[in-house]
């Protein structure tokens, strides 16, 4: 931990101790939660912000506990950077390392791949969990929803794998769906899998759990009750252990939606209970004439909206830190306008690594309660973030991430982040010791994006499937800030954004203005130093 971080943080805690009772105040609980395949287009609150900076608008789903519970009291992150995939983001908040370093670029599958073994986390790896339970202040933890970080071997081997080997090394607790939400039935007609689904048991501590001997076990789990669909599952084994968990504590909630199969959620689900009840959704209207598809994605995210409300509503805002973010963009299938299917998830641009992130904390100082932060962040930082908090050290291999506290302090302070980096490969590999893939790896693809303040760099890497040698390679270049369309209303014309990436300054072969210029000269530098690709 850098020293001056943790000065800032001694002092922020200590401000809180009850004078002469205690020499050390206790760290705070963390609640992390992981939103799927929810992009800002889905939320209102950045729908407000974007449109104000003259973006056109578009359609977001209704979330007031999101809004009121954690944009209006606590920290919203403008520009946070995540993988475009769901496995690799997840890896990176968990190991802190981006995923050329963890070995997680691409999403593990239920079925094995027969071209090339794509490996989920090793038990080699060491979690955040496992770091904090070495905290001068013991965690426990406990991780509830979506895993999706062990192929299918490795988990027919380990069912409990996020408890870690030998059990209770990662998490303590872990209950949820160990990959997608596979439906219990297959074929057209077949209930989604958030009606019908499997859920994973394991514990390391002897909880109860409904496995029969306390080994990891799968339980087929059915709707009704409404408390077994899924998104109201994982809220309602979070709230237990919220309850329970000895303090402090760490709990990773990583819910399945928004992410398909894409349905109409029950209507009659528990509400938000700190919220007006006039705010809970109402029944979801799907358009007769339109790709109904969109509109169930956007009626999910209403009712994970009231979910999460109601984690907000349950804990002590006074010593629990929440941070919710997004694992990538929106998918393609639920994108609307003026958002497009081509920039969404999966992809290097804006629409697949640009994503929510908030953060609500006893540690926000006041003024900064309900602000803006239009600084860089990257998924990686909320890794260096939870372990400050925790005054716990950071791995030496582990640097990628820069905490966040500072912003949570004040908002004239020194910028943490001058450039953020995502990207995505194929196929996963287990890292040596010193973070780098295996002998005889070979990697079929490496996409890799770098930006600054303002501008974007896009690199993408590829190797002929026939041809092994032979290297296909391509760029784009955006000025995110002032690249898009000028205003004419105004004399001289006024620069905008180019808000969906659709002015490439390398497409028409001429040369860059001198501004230009200089950054990619820099970034295209920094990518190929800082991040070299996989494909060689």
């Amino acid at each position: 931990m850098p020293a001056l971080h943790a000065t800032w943080i001694t002092a922020a805690l200590a401000a809180q101790a009850p004078a002469a009772t205690e020499s050390a105040p206790k760290p705070h609980n963390v609640l992390m939660v992981v939103l799927d395949d929810v992009g800002v287009d889905l939320l209102e609150t950045y729908e407000r912000l974007d449109v104000a900076r003259g973006r056109p608008a578009g359609e977001p789903a209704p979330t007031p506990a999101i809004q009121q519970l954690l944009a209006d009291q606590g920290l919203t992150f403008t520009n946070a950077w995540v993988s475009p995939k769901c496995s690799p983001t997840r890896a990176q908040l968990l190991t802190g390392k981006f995923s050329l370093r963890n070995g997680i670029g691409s999403v593990v599958r239920s079925e094995p791949i027969e071209s090339a073994a794509n490996p989920g986390l090793s038990f080699e790896t060491v979690l955040l969990p496992q770091q904090l339970a070495a905290a001068p202040t013991p965690y426990s933890s406990a991780a509830v929803g979506k895993w999706h970080l062990a192929a299918i071997d490795q988990l027919t081997a380990h069912p409990g794998h996020a408890l870690g080997l030998p059990a209770g090394k990662w998490f303590d607790e872990f209950a949820g769906s160990a990959l997608n939400l596979e439906p219990l039935a297959r074929g057209e007609g077949a209930p989604a899998g958030y009606f019908q689904w499997r859920k994973t048991y394991a514990s390391s501590t002897g909880r109860a759990t409904p496995c029969p001997d306390g080994t990891p076990c799968q339980l087929e789990w059915r709707v009704p009750p409404t408390a077994h669909y899924a998104t109201v599952d994982t809220t309602e084994d979070a709230l237990a252990l919220m309850a329970t968990l000895p303090e402090p504590w760490f709990l990773y909630v990583a819910y399945n939606a928004v992410h398909a199969p894409f349905h109409v959620p029950p209507t009659e689900l528990p509400a938000a209970p700190c919220l007006a009840p006039e705010l809970a959704p109402g029944p979801c209207e799907l358009p007769a004439d339109r790709n109904a598809n969109p509109y169930r994605v956007r009626c999910t995210m209403a009712a994970l909206d009231q979910q999460l409300g109601r984690l907000l509503c349950a804990h002590d805002a006074a010593d629990t830190t929440v941070i919710v973010v997004g694992d990538n963009g929106t998918p393609p299938d639920a994108t609307l306008p003026p958002f497009t299917p081509d920039r969404g998830k999966g992809t290097m641009y804006e629409g697949g690594a640009r994503v929510p992130l908030f953060i609500r904390s006893p540690l926000l100082a006041k003024q900064r309660r309900g602000a803006v932060e239009s600084r860089l962040v990257n998924s990686v930082d909320l890794h260096a973030t939870v372990l400050e908090l925790a005054r716990a050290p950071q791995l030496a291999s582990a640097l990628d991430g820069v905490s966040l506290v500072p912003y949570l302090l004040r908002g004239d302070g020194p910028t943490l982040r001058s450039e953020s980096y995502a990207d995505g490969f194929f196929p996963n590999f287990q890292p040596t010791a010193s973070g780098a893939p295996p002998e005889g790896y070979v990697c079929s693809f490496h996409n890799q994006t770098l930006r600054d303040e303002r501008f974007k760099l896009i690199r993408r890497v590829g190797r002929s499937q026939r041809e092994l040698d032979r290297l296909t390679r391509s760029e784009e270049f955006y000025d995110l800030l002032e690249g898009g369309a000028p205003d004419t209303s105004v004399t001289p014309p006024r620069p905008q954004p180019d808000w969906f990436e659709r002015n490439d300054l390398l497409a028409s072969g001429k040369p860059l203005s001198e501004v230009a210029q200089r950054a990619y000269e820099r970034l295209s530098r920094s990518l190929t130093e800082r991040y070299p690709s996989l494909v060689r």
